[in-house]
């Protein structure tokens, strides 16, 4: 439905989610597009949706580690599609 959604740090216990236009989002550097899958949801139920991630994933509850941007993508696509997100993308937080 034309966005993009990402999580990212802040100091407050609020949503760290976010959204922005596709390939744009500031301070990062589009790279490629990694298909996953599709779903069949309307534009609400994504909205929705996103809503809900957004109450699990708190600016102040960021990690590099263990709960990055990476982290988030992947639990999106899990529960939308079944299929996690290649395991090289967030290989760095593993090492």
């Amino acid at each position: 439905y034309g966005m993009e959604y990402g999580f990212g740090a802040h100091d407050y216990p609020t949503s760290g989610v976010f959204q922005v236009e596709p390939k744009c989002c500031p301070g990062y550097i589009y790279r490629c597009t990694i298909p996953l899958g599709n779903i069949n949801m309307t534009q609400s139920e994504v909205q929705t949706f996103m809503e809900h991630m957004a109450s699990k994933y708190h600016g102040d509850t960021y990690h590099l580690i263990s709960k990055n941007c990476n982290h988030f993508t992947d639990d999106v696509c899990m529960t939308l599609t079944g299929r996690s997100i290649p395991g090289w993308v967030n290989r760095l937080a593993r090492l």
